[in-house]
């Protein structure tokens, strides 16, 4: 009976023994590990969280309505950038959604003639999504 309770104690000692590793090094869960072991991957989930809030809010604007549609999807794309440790990825999908929610308010004024913040919108989420083609790509 002994014996089967000495390759348990065994193997929680290990396990025990690489929870205390992992922190030391500053892994708290599953998803930093994966982060550090393969640091793109973080990224790729930035980018697809990225293209689901586009599908989500920027492809349907018809049936949301273009002002809500863009207010939403800079909220979502800013949030996203805020999570990202990607810089150059982070500051693409920055700019595209502070550019989308000042296109929304420039709407809600009447303004949008005055603004370059659509054409700043657009210019970084073409260059995000081929940073992230590239990153998809590369895995």
């Amino acid at each position: 009976m002994s014996e089967d309770k000495q390759p348990v104690a065994v193997w929680l000692g290990a396990a025990a023994s690489a929870l205390a590793l992992l922190a030391f090094f500053g892994v708290n869960s599953f998803d930093e590990l994966g982060a550090k072991l393969d640091p793109e991957s973080a990224s790729r989930d930035a980018c697809e969280d990225a293209s689901r809030a586009w599908r989500e809010y920027g492809e349907d604007m018809a049936s949301m309505g273009m002002e809500q549609s863009l207010r939403l999807y800079g909220q979502k794309i800013s949030a996203v950038a805020e999570e990202t440790e990607d810089v150059e990825l982070r500051e693409l999908l920055r700019i595209d959604g502070e550019a989308s929610t000042e296109t929304a308010q420039a709407m809600a004024r009447n303004e949008t003639y005055r603004s370059d913040a659509s054409t700043r919108s657009y210019n970084a989420r073409q260059a995000w999504g081929k940073l992230c083609t590239a990153l998809s790509e590369s895995n």
